[in-house]
């Protein structure tokens, strides 16, 4: 589901590109168990700043970074730094049906994206499907109870589609054979989590 004027506010501006420089990608590297992950793909690339961390800060050589909507595409690209260019490629695709290949990534990274989704079991499933074995997802999402908040309802555009809590969220994972490893969860507002592929 592409975002609302809002939501665009929000994702496209230098506080958030901060947040994920300084507060997001350091914690979720943290978490992760390799010491690189050479190949990886972003979900919901936005502006393209989490392509960017995911380069810095997570090792890799080549970030195929995505997102449903074209608009997004060409603001990353022109945000593209000089010296990424040849390392992060930016595409259209729909994370409910990526086209990239089986078992193809070492990490997957959605910052704040599933809940975006129109179904995001579809997602999870995708992501498995494109890890490879012991390949690590790395994400953070807010829950349900959060997207219930009448200012965040009255604001955004979230689909049902995209809500979950902990447990429905974990089970989903499991059936996909990917164990949660690491995880920081705020209550029930948010979760900050590393998963691998078995």
């Amino acid at each position: 589901m592409k975002l609302n004027l809002f939501e665009q506010l929000i994702t496209n501006n230098p506080v958030r590109a901060s947040i994920q420089r300084h507060i997001e990608g350091p914690m979720l590297r943290k978490m992760g168990s390799q010491r690189a992950y050479p190949l990886s793909l972003e979900i919901g690339c936005g502006s393209g700043i989490g392509a960017q961390v995911i380069a810095e800060q997570f090792g890799a050589q080549k970030v195929i970074a995505t997102d449903i909507d074209p608009a997004q595409i060409d603001r990353a690209r022109n945000n593209l730094m000089p010296e990424f260019r040849g390392r992060i490629e930016f595409k259209l695709e729909d994370a409910m049906a990526l086209v990239e290949p089986d078992e193809t990534f070492d990490a997957v990274f959605s910052f704040g994206v599933l809940h975006h989704m129109e179904d995001w079991r579809k997602a999870v499933k995708e992501i498995a499907r494109v890890l490879k074995r012991g390949g690590e997802f790395f994400f953070e999402e807010p829950f349900r109870p959060f997207l219930k908040n009448i200012l965040v309802r009255t604001l955004t555009a979230h689909p049902e589609g995209g809500e979950f809590d902990y447990e429905e969220f974990k089970a989903e994972l499991t059936k996909n054979n990917i164990d949660m490893v690491n995880t920081k969860r705020i209550k029930d507002i948010a979760i900050f989590c590393v998963g691998r592929k078995q």
